[in-house]
């Protein structure tokens, strides 16, 4: 898998990075967002619980995605500015379940 990122936009005042990217694979099937999450955090030297993937875009008929995601200072900037859903979505929030 290669990333190639397109832009990166620091962004003071969410205390985050905010990185858009096309990730092309090789094999049959697009990559998790774990997996992406992972090599977010390695090519940028942060937490790996810090990163969030945002959205991933399949283009048609290639094996590539486009992206887009955010990298926060810190997990209480993650957890004040986004939504329930998306840290769901990246594992820094458990669902509650209502009985």
């Amino acid at each position: 898998m290669k990333l190639n990122v397109i832009e990166v936009k620091e962004n003071p005042l969410l205390k985050r990075k905010e990185i858009r990217y096309l990730i092309e694979f090789d094999n049959d099937t697009s990559p998790s967002r774990e997996t992406i999450r992972e090599v977010i955090a390695r090519n940028y030297k942060a937490d790996h619980s810090l990163v969030i993937v945002d959205k991933n875009l399949q283009i048609t008929g290639s094996h590539s995605m486009e992206g887009y995601s955010k990298i926060y200072n810190n997990k209480e900037a993650a957890m004040l500015y986004e939504p329930d859903y998306e840290l769901i979505r990246n594992k820094l929030k458990e669902k509650e379940v209502k009985n």
